[in-house]
């Protein structure tokens, strides 16, 4: 073991050491915030391996977010160093898609399916309750007004592991429940004897919901049939499967020793089934559940009590461990939420979860400040300077402001932003009513009719076209004033756009016209813009694939039908420097996080009580009264205990427009003995944006964060490598901004043949007749949802169909290689680096196109849609080429290398060319990679991760002067 382990261990009070040298039996520990759950989960792992000789693999560690599984990655690996990459520490969804991915003879229906994208999933639908069957739910006059309920209900049925029968069988029999409930009936008045009116409701919702459960199975039926999956399907599936498949149970429970499950009071039944099924195999499972009811977030209080409840009475020897000591807050804090949370329970309710912790810190109790503001502008400003003498006082300490919005945090940001200082946050938006959407769609109005001036006056406003504010302000009055005739004068590409309306394919114009008009250079001014933008064309390519639409009129009509009856399509990104003392977030996104100074504003019942949503179908498991009440107190108590030194409570008694607000019920019922109050008048002349922060300097800032943090979530593939190498310029534009292009034809080809490709590899029959019959089906079933112009289709379609029987010819011998045979295998590693001193962990990541695994070795093929290439060439040896294909076997062999799953194994790339030659061959080549190559290519990766670091990414370019990318530099500037 490690130092960092030993040292560790020993550091470890007596519940703790309890908790992780407890490895045998099952075991369930209560842990509160701030109590090392994270540190208790990681030693015990390592300590099974040093009791044990169960391998790590045979160690299953399952988390609720990707947050919660990294952060149990990184700590494993100071205690037991690369060991850690072994052990199976998983998300749900992950485990779910591991397994899939690692016996896909036992999910064979599956094969080669696609991601169900929401747009199909709402088509889907649209389609089930097109049946006459359905038309109640269909209603006059909004005939969508169901459809994104369904598939939200769909989703909850499947997180409970509802099936379509038990949701019919449930309703059929809440029906006859109701019918013979005495106290439905009414025993007074005029409906004496009858069914009461609320009881009526309830069976018509019953009787709703029986429909829904047909919607329910047709929709699995029509997924299935098209091979088609969505997110929550992975779990689904996978318990179905182990419900049926004895041998795959057997295979990991026999794999699977030790089972450990973190933030237990937030796992839906779904997911407790798939503990439960993998725990079976033994009558005392060693299985470690850890949790704490009063942090339950995202399951109410009901449901997150019987979690606890539900692996006790599966086993009943459960041996609870209950952590006392917290390391994170000083005292005042913990008595002060202490007081509140318990408000959740009845007198003598659940005592063994309602664990009272004690600070393990020496330092005196010092109570929580509740500030009342007399208006926001008040509290915004008191938020401002507290942040301001903190940053001024101690730039060490780390600094949290916790919302209940999005909204909020979108506020908060923007509130420090303009007055000077830096903050980081996940900004959200809703890409139908951010600034760039509304003014694309404005522009897809006028296209597509031109009588609707003033959406052309509105992209003119915005400063599309290219026009000078003169230019800009004449042409709009001549417009609203019905003189058109200068338009086509002053914007020529006018002209063009509606031309291309007859003869562009239907994405390449959706994309033409946002470049032609100057929307797609406004969008690269801004991260979330850019991310609005590409959001934009995806939906546009979703709707094109599923409606088969190829005339951009008729994919301009459905993009503008789709905004209207959608309600929203949202999307997130990280905003801000990334290495900010300040850090915005929503009371969700806080768990598991800590901060030294901890700031709750806008604390009201206006920004925390949600308004309870009727539910038009009956759910798995229904929320009792004051649920919702329950649900929000655990969440300020998330939000509170995230402090380790101080907390500030800041809620205003009026809004901007004078609207009177109301403190959040939940501050009345803190420790009062625990808090401190400061009053503050209303304030009128004081503006919360008052800097001169420069919009060049915010921009620039805010591209540089953006472009580390698409590094450090996405990775960096050998794709993004390449285009570094290329040009600066062009890897900033395609690899982080990742501007929409029209699809190319070269890469379409590709794109087919690779589908193709991992056809013929998942069959059995591999001679020249099979081989040739799967290639053509892949090619022509992929081309189905090409958004290329029909033209162009046509014309590749019949070139790979022609070279068909050639391919198959040439390639039989190398669709015979024995081994193991993985297709489309991701595989990824990674990369730890400095930039100054400060530590990076990259993520490198890849898709192979195909492995065959032997005992001591592992071919890797990379196919490409082009005839053969020298030696040379391959290398970048000749004048006409880079060496992007040599850089891309190094880089795969790094990959391979560092993934623990090929350790110990001899790495062996190469390419396969499979365009025929004019002799018919489809050679595969490889060539011998020596450590200079890998220590290039790792050079390489850190001179990229250098440039975007240091923010020369931004104003690097290369030595092409005729290169497009470099002459883009100027859509990052202000103008």
């Amino acid at each position: 073991m490690t130092p960092e382990f030993i040292k560790a261990y020993k550091g470890l009070n007596p519940a703790q050491k309890e908790a992780v040298d407890t490895i045998e039996g099952p075991v369930m520990v209560i842990a509160g915030p701030g109590t090392g759950k994270t540190q208790i989960l990681t030693l015990r792992i390592a300590n099974i391996l040093q009791q044990t000789d169960t391998p790590p693999n045979g160690i299953l560690a399952l988390t609720f977010t990707e947050a919660g599984q990294k952060a149990m990655r990184l700590k494993l690996r100071q205690f037991i160093g690369s060991r850690a990459d072994e052990v199976a520490v998983y998300t749900y969804h992950g485990f779910a898609s591991a397994v899939i991915a690692e016996w896909q003879d036992h999910f064979s229906h599956l094969s080669r399916a696609k991601q169900l994208t929401e747009v199909e999933a709402e088509s889907l639908i649209r389609e089930i309750l097109a049946e006459k069957k359905f038309n109640k739910l269909r209603p006059l006059g909004d005939p969508d007004f169901y459809v994104g309920k369904i598939i939200k209900t769909i989703s909850d049925y499947r997180k409970e592991a509802w099936t379509p029968t038990l949701v019919r069988k449930n309703a059929t029999e809440q029906i006859e429940f109701i019918k013979q409930d005495e106290s439905a009936i009414s025993s007074r008045g005029a409906t004496k004897g009858q069914l009461k009116a609320e009881a009526l409701k309830r069976i018509e919702k019953a009787e709703r919901t029986i429909l829904l459960a047909e919607v329910y199975q047709a929709y699995e039926d029509k997924k299935r049939t098209e091979r088609k999956i969505d997110f929550d399907d992975l779990i689904f599936e996978l318990l179905e499967t182990l419900e049926k498949d004895e041998l795959l149970l057997r295979l990991l429970q026999e794999k699977y020793l030790y089972l450990l499950v973190d933030e237990h009071q937030d796992t839906n039944d779904a997911q407790n089934l798939l503990i439960k099924k993998i725990a079976d195999f033994f009558d005392e499972p060693n299985l470690f559940v850890v949790g704490d009811e009063k942090q339950a977030i995202y399951r109410f209080q009901g449901a997150s009590v019987q979690n606890f409840l539900k692996f006790q009475h599966l086993w009943p020897t459960m041996k609870v461990i209950s952590l006392i000591a917290n390391y994170r807050s000083q005292q005042g804090i913990l008595d002060a939420s202490f007081g509140m949370i318990e408000k959740n329970y009845g007198e003598g309710e659940h005592l063994n979860l309602r664990i009272k912790l004690k600070s393990a810190k020496a330092e005196a109790p010092r109570p929580i400040d509740i500030v009342t503001a007399g208006n926001t502008e008040a509290g915004e400003q008191y938020l401002v300077q507290a942040v301001k003498n903190i940053l001024t006082q101690d730039q060490q300490k780390t600094i949290a402001i916790i919302t209940r919005t999005n909204r909020d945090v979108e506020r908060a940001l923007s509130l420090l932003e303009h007055n000077g200082l830096s903050a980081t946050a996940e900004r959200g938006t809703d890409i139908f009513s951010h600034p760039l959407g509304r003014l694309y769609f404005q522009l897809l109005e006028f296209l597509a009719d031109p009588s609707q001036i003033e959406a052309l006056a509105q992209t003119l406003t915005a400063g599309l076209w290219a026009l000078d504010f003169h230019d800009s302000t004449l042409l709009i009055r001549q417009i609203r004033s019905g003189q058109m005739g200068e338009v086509t004068q002053k914007i020529p590409v006018l002209a063009e756009l509606r031309k291309n309306l007859t003869e562009a394919g239907a994405i390449e114009f959706v994309i033409n016209a946002g470049e032609k008009s100057g929307l797609t250079k406004l969008a690269t001014k801004n991260p979330l813009a850019v991310e609005v933008w590409r959001s934009i064309v995806a939906l546009a390519q979703d709707l094109a694939q599923q409606k088969m639409i190829e005339d951009p009129r008729a994919l301009i009509a459905e993009l503008l039908a789709y905004r209207q009856t959608a309600e929203t399509r949202s999307l997130k990104i990280s905003a801000g420097a990334s290495d900010a003392q300040v850090r915005i977030m929503t009371a969700h996104g806080s768990k598991g996080l800590e901060y030294d100074q901890v700031f709750l504003p806008y604390a009201t019942e206006e920004s925390w009580m949600s308004k309870h949503r009727g539910n038009y179908f009956i759910l798995p498991v229904e929320k009792e009264e004051g649920d919702e009440v329950s649900d929000a107190r655990r969440l300020f108590y998330v939000a509170l205990t995230r402090a380790k030194d101080h907390a500030t409570i800041i809620f205003s008694l009026e809004d901007n427009l004078k609207r009177t607000l109301t403190p959040l019920r939940f501050i009345a019922e803190l420790d009062s003995t625990n808090i401190s109050r400061i009053e503050l008048p209303a304030l009128t002349d004081f503006s919360t944006q008052n800097s001169n922060w420069s919009a060049e300097i915010k921009n620039q800032t805010e591209l540089i964060e953006y472009a580390k943090n698409t590094l450090l979530e996405k990775g960096l593939s050998v794709t993004a490598l390449n285009h570094f190498c290329d040009c600066p310029s062009k890897f900033f534009y395609k690899s982080i901004l990742k501007l929409p292009e029209p699809p190319a034809s070269s890469a379409e080809k590709g794109n087919a043949m690779h589908e193709a490709i991992s056809l013929v590899w998942s069959e059995l029959d591999k001679n020249v007749a099979s081989i040739t019959a799967n290639l053509k089906k892949g090619v022509q079933d992929y081309f189905v949802h090409s958004l290329l112009p029909r033209s162009e289709k046509e014309m590749i379609l019949d070139e790979l169909l022609l070279n068909a029987p050639k391919v198959a010819t040439a390639l039989e011998e190398h669709f015979s290689t024995k081994g193991q045979v993985s297709s489309e295998k991701w595989v990824e590693t990674f990369f730890q680096t400095k930039y100054l001193d400060r530590p990076i962990e990259l993520k490198l990541h890849g898709k192979m196109d195909a492995l065959v695994e032997t005992a001591d070795k592992v071919l890797v093929f990379d196919y490409k849609t082009k005839e053969a290439m020298s030696v040379g060439a391959i290398k970048g040896e000749t004048k006409n080429d880079n060496g992007g294909y040599f850089r891309q076997l190094v880089f795969y062999k790094i990959l391979m290398t560092g993934s623990h799953f090929y350790r110990g194994k001899t790495i062996e790339p190469a390419l396969v060319f499979v365009k025929p030659d004019s002799k018919g061959r489809c050679p595969t080549i490889q060539i011998p990679i020596e450590s200079a190559d890998i220590e290039r290519v790792k050079k390489e990766i850190q001179n990229l991760i250098d440039d975007v670091w240091s923010g020369k990414i931004l104003t690097k370019t290369c030595t092409d002067l005729e290169c497009e990318f470099c002459q883009w530099r100027n859509l990052t500037s202000v103008s």
